[in-house]
């Protein structure tokens, strides 16, 4: 079921019960546990931002796998120095944040998974209005249904779901399946090129490791053999191929 374009309360939200489904349906798992070191946060600060399609094809051929349809890709806010968990987060700008996602997002759906964005707590509302206007308006994880309706009322039209204690409610419409599935990039190769490919030069001096909003030095976001080598190539060089994401 649609819904309408005058969202005004939760009876017009609601003109269907919920619909309650297995918590195995959909997959919360935060993208840096399926990728070591790779985090929202990582995939903002890429030079090469194509990556990231790459990045959500292997996790949509991850999470399948495991039976799931459905991967909630992130957070419907952008960067800020008073964010408790910078690496759930994408980057500062909320038009990069939504490039980043639509292209994270083609990746599942190529790999046969849908994405849904997690509406719950602080949202930017340029953000939204970004993803709108892209006409990413994919299924969206919030706390209530009066959280539902703010998005409705923002423009942001789409299914809307909520987490129960052993499983989650469809507000509204019905879960989806999708049916094709796709050979995953290769690991370890995906994991070198996006970790190297993150590497951010700010100035000569300190390598900080998994350390946002420092000033000076080289930010890496993995401390393994092949990562600290070009941290040092890129203090003699002074320049790396990742972007500050704050």
């Amino acid at each position: 079921m649609n819904l309408p374009t005058n969202v005004e309360t939760s009876a017009n939200l609601n003109r269907l019960w919920p619909l309650k489904v297995q918590a195995s349906l959909i997959c919360t798992q935060r993208l840096e546990e399926i990728i070591e070191d790779v985090s929202l946060l990582t995939l903002g600060s890429l030079g090469n931002t194509l990556l990231a399609e790459e990045v959500g094809k292997y996790v949509g051929w991850y999470v399948k796998s495991k039976g799931f349809s459905y991967y909630v890709v992130g957070p419907l806010d952008t960067l800020s120095v008073d964010d408790e968990d910078y690496f759930y987060r994408v980057h500062k700008s909320p038009y990069i944040t939504a490039d980043i996602y639509e292209k994270f997002s083609t990746g599942l759906s190529i790999a046969g998974v849908i994405p849904i964005f997690d509406g719950r707590g602080k949202i930017d509302v340029n953000l939204i209005s970004s993803l709108v206007t892209r006409r990413l308006t994919y299924p969206v994880l919030v706390e209530d249904e009066g959280k539902a309706i703010l998005l409705r009322n923002l423009g942001y039209a789409a299914v809307f779901i909520t987490k129960d204690k052993d499983g989650f409610l469809f507000l509204n419409g019905m879960p989806a399946k999708l049916y094709w599935s796709t050979k995953p990039p290769e690991f370890e190769t995906l994991r070198r090129a996006v970790l190297v490919n993150s590497v951010i030069y700010i100035s000569q001096g300190e390598i900080h490791v998994r350390k946002p909003f420092v000033t000076t030095g080289v930010v890496v976001y993995s401390n393994d053999e092949f990562v600290i080598p070009e941290a040092k190539k890129a203090n003699e060089r002074q320049f790396a191929p990742g972007r500050v994401p704050w």
